[in-house]
């Protein structure tokens, strides 16, 4: 049973480990396999792979062979509609996984969210990950030395705001709009662009500001 944190204009505000299945992370070559082995056919992603939401495979794309492979996704454990996070480097790249991964699985840094489908819809909390007010509730937790990380502790702890599924369903298609329309932009000045981008990200966040009574 969720545990209700705060129950305000129809939604409640909950921490993100009431909301999911499970929250992983990849492994670190180093310690389990070796890179770019002769043998090797799949693909190692990092938050290097991670651009605008989608994972694009390079020529400078790291290689695993099956049984690094194997080895990933036993700890990762990735499936369709998973929400990839990058929780160390640049933190806060997100996708959503459309399709079951096969031929690819994720580095050691880059962590995997399993949402509970009966509360939360994967694409709802990918675009609440990316708004100023849970970006800044999460960097607030962020450690290290050089490499800044957000230990998957903290993550699970932070609060986000939950309406219904049907609500979280008119917000994800209004957004993928916007977001569609922003991704067309294949032409133009460069100021025009980043103009058009900025005003996405404006009512994405309008779309995704739940405020709380005092």
């Amino acid at each position: 049973m969720i545990r209700l944190c705060q129950y305000i204009f129809g939604f409640v505000f909950v921490e993100l480990d009431e909301v999911i299945l499970s929250l992983n992370t990849g492994l670190n070559p180093r310690q389990f396999f070796k890179l770019n082995t002769d043998d090797a056919t799949n693909f190692y992603v990092t938050i290097r792979e991670m651009r605008n939401g989608q994972i694009v495979i390079t020529e400078k794309t790291d290689r695993i062979n099956n049984a690094a492979l194997h080895l990933c996704n036993n700890r990762s454990n990735l499936e369709k509609g998973d929400v990839l996070f990058s929780g160390t480097g640049t933190i806060g790249e997100t996708v959503v996984i459309e399709e079951s991964p096969r031929t690819w699985n994720i580095k050691e840094g880059v962590y995997s969210i399993k949402p509970n489908p009966d509360w939360i819809l994967s694409y709802y909390l990918r675009y609440l990950l990316t708004t100023e007010k849970i970006k800044s509730a999460y960097m607030k937790k962020v450690a290290g030395g050089t490499v800044k990380s957000l230990p998957m502790k903290e993550l699970r702890q932070i609060f986000i705001p939950l309406p219904s599924l049907e609500k979280q369903t008119e917000i994800v298609k209004t957004i993928r709009h916007f977001d569609a329309l922003c991704n067309d932009l294949g032409s133009g000045l460069p100021a025009e662009i980043e103009a058009r981008r900025k005003q996405y990200e404006y009512y994405r966040d309008k779309l995704l500001s739940f405020k709380v009574k005092e």
